[in-house]
């Protein structure tokens, strides 16, 4: 477990921040059918786009050996782990994951709240290598860091005796470039470490605060095991382009299967999971039609979100069986009363209608969000399936725009709008597929 030193208030904790040397190396598409327009010559490409390897939270999570997580942010009733995977595009990719201890114990019966986060992030574009964007951002972010900085040689440079105090950055030897930045804050003290690998931008977090005994952990801990985890995630961003196949249930359903029971094309997924007292997965794709146009020609798209909500609740009274028919309940509530109204949005519910041959029960609703400070958008449509499945519930949810769209000027055109008739059969075909495939 992780050693802690008697820090003598925030005023002490500044000495944290400056004294240590540097660590070892080591929208959905909406129904205005706002027009978009191609490239013009003035605009032509400069570079390749350049395609980044896949890579999911979950597979963040998997670097860090168990051994060395558990030193630093314990299993216990207070821990929960979190994963996610943003931009999941072949030039764009954005994963994260995370881990906190709220009552961890750290050592000699002091129990403190521990964070550690990892996030990776890399994007290519046709006017922009990945390596050139990485670098850019990298060097602007390292200016902007380097402003912050408000301690030096554990003294207070700005005047103030409250608010974030801010150390100097440390140069480290991780990847192409690097660099640590500790703070003190409301979160406590942390240590940030920043890598850029070629083309992806890494980032590290680690600390916390201690809720008996001393205030802080030690900066040294906090620095080491945060170079410790930058140098295991550097050493996997490092790794080949080849395709990673999703494992769990954002793996069963492919955006092939998706385009077949809407249209080309489909992006993703984003995944979310969450290991607390009951386990989630969040699965999320952007679904939007391919539209044919010549250069400068202006055009619409049909299309949106497509998203698999996965519970597992568990049996007992409070368990599955329980949580759909609350739902079914909550719902025919909102449509009764005229739906849900806050300050800027007013949401309407049509009639829940129960389906049939999907999973134990299932029902069907469909929702119309307006925008109250915006009396020209068309509301916004939402059609959700949940279905009760043994110990879980699954809610796939479509919203955006099914009908409609192409090329402005063509006979016939209409802006893209939401018709049930095509999305609740395109959005049955995929929650089947789904359920087919979740074991």
């Amino acid at each position: 477990m992780l050693g802690v030193v008697l820090i003598g208030g925030l005023a002490g904790g500044w000495l944290l921040l400056g004294r240590d040397k540097a660590g070892p190396p080591a929208t959905p598409t909406s129904g205005r059918g706002n027009p978009a327009r191609s490239p013009t010559a003035k605009e032509a490409k400069t570079t390749e786009a350049v395609k980044l390897r896949a890579i999911t939270g979950d597979q963040l999570c998997a670097a860090v050996p168990d051994d060395l997580r558990k030193s630093l942010v314990a299993d216990a009733k207070y821990g929960g782990k979190d994963a996610s995977t943003g931009a999941a595009t072949d030039t764009e990719k954005r994963a994260a994951c995370s881990w906190t201890n709220n009552k961890m114990d750290v050592g000699d019966g002091v129990l403190g709240y521990r964070a550690l986060s990892i996030s990776v992030e890399a994007k290519s574009a046709e006017t922009r290598s990945a390596v050139g964007y990485a670098t850019d951002r990298f060097d602007q972010d390292k200016k902007m860091h380097v402003r912050r900085v408000n301690v030096r040689n554990g003294k207070r440079i700005d005047g103030r005796t409250s608010g974030s105090a801010f150390g100097e950055l440390k140069a480290l030897e991780y990847g192409d470039a690097s660099y640590s930045q500790t703070s003190i804050g409301r979160s406590g003290l942390k240590t940030e470490v920043f890598v850029r690998q070629g083309p992806w931008l890494i980032k590290v977090t680690y600390g916390g605060d201690n809720r008996t005994g001393p205030k802080y952990p030690s900066g040294d801990e906090t620095r080491a095991s945060a170079g410790k985890v930058a140098e295991l995630i550097t050493v996997e961003m490092v790794k080949s382009a080849d395709k990673v196949k999703l494992a769990g249930p954002c793996g069963i359903v492919t955006a092939e299967q998706i385009e077949s029971a809407f249209f080309p094309a489909a992006g993703g997924p984003s995944v979310s999971t969450h290991d607390g007292s009951v386990k989630q997965t969040t699965c999320t794709w952007s679904v939007k039609e391919v539209v044919k146009h010549r250069p400068g020609q202006e055009f619409t798209a049909r299309g949106g979100e497509l998203a698999i909500h996965v519970a597992d609740w568990g049996g007992g009274d409070t368990g599955s069986t329980f949580q759909f028919d609350r739902d079914a309940k909550k719902y025919d509530r909102y449509h009764d009363r005229g739906g849900l109204a806050g300050d800027r949005f007013h949401t309407d519910y049509e009639p829940r209608q129960e389906l049939s041959g999907l999973g134990e029960k299932a029902f069907v609703v469909v929702s119309s969000t307006t925008k109250l400070y915006d009396k020209s958008a068309p509301p916004t449509k939402e059609i959700l399936i949940k279905v009760l499945v043994g110990a879980r519930t699954v809610e796939v949810t479509f919203r955006g725009t099914t009908t409609g769209g192409g090329l402005l000027d063509a006979a016939g055109y209409r802006a893209p709008f939401f018709e049930s008739a095509v999305a609740q059969p395109a959005l049955t075909k995929v929650a089947k597929t789904f359920l087919d495939g979740l074991k």
